[in-house]
């Protein structure tokens, strides 16, 4: 098989995963009641760049977590809780050493997510209706992460390449404005740092991480 045909095949089967993994989570969210935001890869494919994401990401108000926590256990998953989140793997997977293949984010983690968890729109994502945030509010989210001092580096440049890649898609002003008013919550001056990420980003110049 040709490189591109196994990077196309590779590209099927982790989406056809990802389907069932959104599906699952929906249904764990509808069973204790709790509205979602979606967010991470999936939304960034949404959004206009499509990569085979390996997890779902969701925003949840905190008050939901532990009982996230107790039907996902339920339902077979490993669970592990957090401060502002709860973690999912299924059946055989090692948590220390194996990705999740779900993320319940408190939705007031921080006041970045907390203002990009009401800036949402109604969607279709992988056959299923669900809540995602807006173009620009990702954006603030993808730029809080980046300069972030705990995230991984390689998650950071994946970041980077999200933001990217969208950009060259579909940029318009209006995320730039709603993204630069979520991003200014990150820290003083964050607003215009964000701006900056972005015109770098979209003239070809480097990122500062």
């Amino acid at each position: 098989m040709a490189g591109s045909a196994r990077r196309a095949a590779y590209f099927t089967e982790v989406m056809d995963d990802r389907t069932e993994d959104l599906r699952a989570m929906l249904d764990i969210l509808r069973d204790v009641g709790a509205p979602s935001v979606l967010i991470g890869g999936l939304a960034v494919g949404f959004h206009g760049y499509q990569r085979a994401t390996q997890d779902v990401d969701m925003l949840v108000p905190p008050r939901f977590l532990k009982r996230i926590a107790t039907a996902a256990r339920e339902r077979g998953y490993i669970v592990r809780m957090f401060k502002d989140m709860v973690r999912a793997w299924p059946v055989g997977n090692d948590p220390d050493s194996d990705e999740s293949i779900a993320d319940f984010v408190s939705a007031e983690a921080n006041p970045v997510i907390r203002a990009a968890s009401r800036d949402t729109e109604d969607a279709t994502v992988l056959g299923q209706p669900v809540v995602v945030v807006r173009r620009g509010a990702l954006y603030a989210l993808k730029f809080s992460a980046i300069v972030s001092p705990d995230r991984l580096i390689e998650d950071k440049y994946q970041d980077i390449a999200d933001v990217g890649h969208i950009l060259k898609k579909n940029f318009r002003r209006d995320d730039e404005v709603a993204g630069r008013r979520v991003a200014a919550l990150a820290y003083p001056g964050a607003d215009d740092d964000f701006t900056e990420f972005l015109d770098n980003l979209r003239s070809g110049r480097p990122v500062r991480i």
